[in-house]
């Protein structure tokens, strides 16, 4: 009998419904990391690289030769004759030789296009995910602040059926409590939004059980000289610079190989021939004078591409030198603007409001003065979470424009 009792006890656990597990709070270390291998940053860094270098291929590649077989004279009354004709173009000029190190030239920008848009990503990820927290945490200050002014709209209308306050007073707390629930309303949208654009970035179909976990602390950044040289060594890594580089090379690749093209090139013929019973060899030389074309159109739009991809790449190095000093200024200024400011503001600035409600129900604050503090309070909780969301964002700014990693990795 006891056996039984525990067989059913077990039956009836078993057949409990399983509690919903609590979703793991998304870090900023993993939303970079879902960036990368869940979202569609992968594949387009594949297509980037496969669209860089495809077109290098097509034009670098070799000819094929050509195999003709031909008979002649069948049905005649003479002998036919047989033919085996094998062609094969000959680059005398170093025409395919630049090609090929144009091809060089696109494996290397392929590569660097590859890692633009696996660096997009992740970056974008990270500010997306600060975002994403700011907008929720501004959204539980704005629900708290209309859960507040509600109550004291409630407070304010039994007060004035007991003719405590004027009726005019409570028809102001509950404009008040309107105006803070519209504002929360909105502040739920935003955050609304951001999650949607974090879970698109992280490749997530739905952003609804998104929950992001508690921000740590800023990491340092390395302090580095402000002149161009320390500069440009520091940006020496970025993507875009390798990238315009990269580009540049095979622009004056291809610009020397259709300057190349302005001299005759040759190809080499040889094969076998039957005829009359015999078999013999032939041999021929194939010269393709340029008479009528010496390739003027290509050598000046190679050598216009050559122009601008050499004036892009002047482009992205000086850009990345004013990314750098613009991201150093503004990463010094958010420093010295939030040194004295951390996360326990929040609570703070709670225990604050409190005071200033529980002063006006026992009648030491009038209620412009609560109405006042009440919304100072809610401004300062909001521009003090953008402020901690912004100094996080320009220490991103700073990592991208020196070519670092999103995180500091040990």
């Amino acid at each position: 009998m006891p056996r039984v009792l525990l067989l059913l006890l077990l039956g009836a656990a078993m057949a409990l419904p399983a509690r919903p597990q609590a979703p793991v709070p998304l870090t900023l270390e993993r939303a970079v990391e879902l960036a990368a291998s869940e979202g569609p940053a992968a594949q387009a860094a594949a297509g980037a690289r496969a669209l860089a270098v495809g077109r290098a291929r097509a034009d670098a590649q070799w000819v094929n030769p050509t195999l003709e077989l031909r008979r002649e004279n069948e049905g005649a009354p003479i002998p036919y004759d047989d033919f085996a004709t094998l062609t094969l173009p000959v680059s005398l000029t170093g025409r395919r030789l630049a090609l090929r190190d144009a091809l060089s030239a696109a494996r290397v920008r392929g590569v660097a296009d590859s890692l633009a848009v696996m660096q997009g990503a992740r970056f974008g990820a990270a500010r997306a995910w600060w975002d994403a927290w700011a907008a929720d945490v501004i959204a539980s200050a704005a629900r708290a602040q209309a859960a507040r002014f509600a109550e004291l709209a409630r407070f304010d209308s039994l007060r004035a059926g007991e003719g405590a306050v004027a009726e005019a007073a409570a028809l102001r707390t509950r404009l008040e409590a309107d105006r803070a629930a519209f504002a929360a309303a909105q502040a739920i949208a935003a955050a609304a939004r951001a999650r949607g654009d974090l879970a698109a970035r992280l490749g997530l179909d739905d952003a609804r059980t998104l929950t992001l976990a508690a921000p740590v602390d800023a990491d340092p950044i390395a302090e580095i000289a402000a002149d161009d040289a320390s500069i440009r060594a520091a940006i020496g890594n970025r993507p875009d610079v390798m990238s315009a580089t990269a580009a540049a090379r095979e622009a004056d690749r291809r610009s020397a190989s259709a300057r190349r093209g302005a001299l005759p090139d040759v190809g080499l013929s040889g094969g076998y021939k039957g005829t009359s019973g015999y078999a013999t060899a032939q041999f021929g030389v194939i010269v393709t004078p340029p008479l009528l074309n010496a390739n003027g159109g290509a050598r000046e739009e190679n050598h216009g591409a050559w122009l601008l991809a050499d004036a892009e790449r002047r482009a992205t190095e000086l850009r990345a030198i004013h990314d750098v000093r613009a991201a150093l200024e503004a990463v010094r200024a958010m420093d010295a603007a939030t040194a004295t400011l951390d996360a326990g503001f929040l609570a703070r600035s709670d225990t604050i409001a409190l005071a200033a409600e529980a002063a006006y129900r026992e009648g030491a604050a009038t209620l412009t003065e609560t109405l006042e503090a009440l919304r100072a309070i809610s401004e300062m909780r909001i521009a003090g979470v953008r402020a901690l969301a912004e100094r996080a964002l320009v220490r991103l700014d700073l990592r991208r424009a020196l070519g670092a990693p999103v995180l500091e990795t040990p």
